[in-house]
């Protein structure tokens, strides 16, 4: 949803058969009635957020380390149109559906931000959808704040999109994420000739968006921004960060595309579609193996706060599939980290590769080698007064030089 919309990301949507992080989040105009009284719940603070919630303490702590990772993954990817994080952002989880309905929670929906306030619900059977929605929504709240309010809803919803597609790995995010059955719904869209000219996304309101509320909107706002962020091996940043920047200013949107992008639209759309119909089956496996890679070095920096070692690989990942390398949440709120996170990604690391310790200056790191040689590296560091620093290096081995000879000149004079 945009600046002074409220979104509606329904319940029912798995198999990515909808949008927004495999759901299809609505969108309504919001400004036909006052916002109801901000609820009274008790409260938490974090680095970035205020948190209100009347949940038990579990899911506040992983509220507070999503949190975290959430506003430091909008943050370090916006960076070129964004300043510094200066205040807080307040964000209200309930434990009742009737009380987020109360508080302006839009039927159907398990989050929202309203323009006024973020706010989500946690209810049993919004659980597994809670986190996701709430990279979408919280990233309008962001740009909100931070970025513009003139943002094209296009550009708003496209990079709520891409955020809601992030993994949460414990200490980070990885961004980036193209899910294979979202690639071929964009391929489809393409190769029959649906999408919209880019000239009409440009111009599209706010009301436009909602009048005509589509997951062929959706999906073209999160292809096209995906496409200006990594297409063509990121040419194109540097021109969407100074689009972005223009529109902060105030200039026409479709005046600083033409600058930026070139006074050809269709031209450069022919060039996101030729880009987008090319990708291999599975184009971001690596962000998925470096998100697994992430999640299991946030858990070994744990373990080494621990004091715990352990010699290979497989002791690690048994001790932390047991449930032994646990933080007291109320003593170290910033390391906490739920069990769950670690026994699900423990579950997709055999079929990656073979895995290994090795050590980098004073602390273990983790090793993934692939079968083709690629190896991903998990390395971390443990700050004094917040979370670990994780940070997951790929490395492939070169080529082996050509048997064939090299060719010699036989053109006059050589």
């Amino acid at each position: 949803m945009a600046m002074g919309v409220a979104g509606n990301c329904g319940i029912g949507r798995r198999g990515g058969r909808m949008a927004a992080a495999g759901a299809f989040c609505a969108a309504v105009l919001c400004t036909a009635a006052p916002a109801p009284a901000a609820p009274k719940l008790p409260r938490y603070e974090t680095p970035y957020y205020i948190i209100y919630t009347d949940l038990e303490p579990n899911t506040v702590r992983e509220a507070y380390a999503r949190l975290t990772a959430m506003a430091e993954e909008y943050h370090n990817r916006t960076k070129g149109f964004t300043g510094a994080i200066r205040r807080k952002f307040s964000f209200y989880l309930f434990s009742k559906a009737e009380d987020y309905y109360d508080a302006g929670g839009l039927p159907g929906s398990a989050g929202v931000y309203t323009g006024a306030r973020l706010m989500a619900m946690a209810t049993p059977g919004m659980r597994g959808h809670l986190w996701h929605v709430l990279q979408h929504e919280g990233f309008h709240q962001f740009a909100h704040a931070m970025i513009s309010r003139r943002l094209p809803i296009w550009a708003n919803e496209g990079m709520a999109e891409y955020f809601g597609h992030a993994i949460w790995t414990g200490d980070g995010m990885v961004s980036g994420i193209i899910p294979p059955t979202r690639m071929r719904r964009v391929q489809s869209l393409i190769r029959d000739k649906q999408t919209l000219r880019f000239s009409k996304m440009l111009d599209m309101s706010n009301q436009e968006w909602n009048d005509a509320m589509s997951t062929r909107n959706y999906d073209q706002a999160w292809s096209m921004v995906h496409f200006l962020v990594h297409g063509d091996n990121g040419k194109y940043v540097k021109a969407f960060t100074d689009h972005i920047n223009d529109i902060s200013r105030g200039q026409s949107v479709a005046l600083s595309f033409e600058r930026r992008f070139g006074r050809d639209d269709r031209a450069f759309q022919a060039r996101y579609e030729q880009w987008w119909t090319s990708l291999p089956a599975n184009p971001t496996a690596d962000n998925y193996t470096e998100a697994v890679v992430a999640t299991l070095t946030s858990f070994l920096a744990r373990a080494r706060f621990l004091k715990m070692e352990f010699d290979k690989a497989e002791e690690f990942f048994k001790a932390a599939g047991e449930g032994k390398i646990q933080i007291d949440g109320a003593k170290h709120p910033r390391l906490w980290l739920p069990q769950s996170l670690v026994q699900d990604t423990l579950k997709k690391a055999p079929g990656l590769g073979e895995w290994s310790l090795g050590k980098k200056g004073n602390y273990p790191t983790l090793i993934l080698t692939q079968a083709d040689g690629a190896t991903f590296t998990g390395a971390f560091k443990l700050p004094t007064n917040r979370h670990p620093e994780v940070l997951v290096e790929l490395a492939r081995p070169k080529p082996a030089p050509s048997s064939q000879p090299a060719k010699t000149s036989t053109a006059p004079g050589r």
